[in-house]
């Protein structure tokens, strides 16, 4: 499985309401918030968020390309 680089899971938490990520994927406000304002660097993301974010990411391009 490819992950997303660090840039593109920056971009994902920056660009989309972390509300609704955390409920898509169960990775905590708090903790996306954090990644997004950079106080946790997304290098320091664990390998089971990373994958989370990366699944997630995929669900909502294959929702864009449908239409």
């Amino acid at each position: 499985m490819e992950i997303l680089s660090k840039e593109e899971l920056y971009h994902l938490i920056t660009s989309e309401s972390r509300y609704r990520i955390s409920k898509e994927v169960g990775i905590s406000q708090n903790t996306l918030s954090n990644y997004a304002n950079k106080i946790t660097p997304i290098g320091k993301m664990s390998l089971d968020n990373a994958i989370k974010l990366t699944e997630y990411a995929k669900k909502l391009k294959n929702k864009i390309d449908r239409r």
